[in-house]
């Protein structure tokens, strides 16, 4: 199997991806978006899937943001 990116102008993007549905048996049509947020937010899933990332438990975390809430309220 080869991987392609095409880049299509808005105005043929529809025609282009309705041929390659009708191709469905044998094109697997993912959609790649150049905002640089949605392209962060795949980065961080894909480490999630794979196990790569570093996480920290929920419980940690509010830990941490209750000891700063303390630290300036009082």
């Amino acid at each position: 199997m080869k991987t392609l990116m095409l880049t299509i102008e808005d105005s043929a993007a529809d025609k282009v991806i309705w041929f390659l549905e009708q191709l469905k048996d044998t094109v697997k049509i993912e959609t790649v978006k150049n905002d640089p947020l949605a392209q962060e937010l795949e980065r961080r899933i894909k480490e999630i899937d794979d196990g790569t990332a570093e996480l920290i438990p929920h419980a940690d975390v509010m830990r941490r943001v209750y000891a700063k809430w303390e630290e300036k309220c009082l």
